[in-house]
């Protein structure tokens, strides 16, 4: 009985052994942009700062572990928008979101809680699209409480 059992351990450890492992790639995201990591900065606080998964920072940059990262390392900040809990926040390095020159403003909306760029296109009268064109929002899925909305005419 104990032959047997250790002859099955070495046939499976040959067997694990001489099969190619694959490891599924992580998903990629599009990027918002670059940010360099400065002194003191960690994972956590830089998706704080930019509203994301730090998860996907990680998986996104290949960084192995996320509570070690070197200053001066350029991270690419992925398009994956997470709802973190309260901690220190690093300070956003992309150049916030401005409005386009050419787009005139009929009004303004603040964004309340639990609201969406379709809700608020629909009071409006106003494409979901043209609104996020208007206010230079990349992810249409995504608007944060607060922010305050360029309506363009109807």
């Amino acid at each position: 009985m104990r032959r047997m059992v250790v002859a099955m351990m070495v046939g499976i450890s040959l067997l694990l052994l001489s099969s190619g492992i694959s490891y599924a790639r992580p998903q990629e995201w599009t990027s918002l942009c670059n940010h360099v990591v400065q002194p003191g900065e960690t994972i956590w606080c830089i998706a704080r700062g930019y509203g994301v998964s730090p998860w996907a920072i990680s998986a996104q940059n290949g960084v192995v572990n996320p509570n070690w990262i070197e200053p001066g390392t350029v991270l690419s900040i992925p398009d994956a928008p997470a709802t973190l809990p309260a901690g220190p926040t690093c300070a956003r390095q992309c150049p916030d979101n401005e409005p386009p020159s050419d787009c005139t403003c009929a009004s303004y909306h603040t964004v309340l809680p639990r609201s969406n760029l379709y809700r608020i296109s629909l009071l409006y009268g106003v494409s979901m699209w043209e609104i996020a064109d208007c206010n230079g929002i990349l992810n249409l899925n995504f608007i944060e409480a607060g922010t305050e909305l360029c309506i363009p005419p109807a």
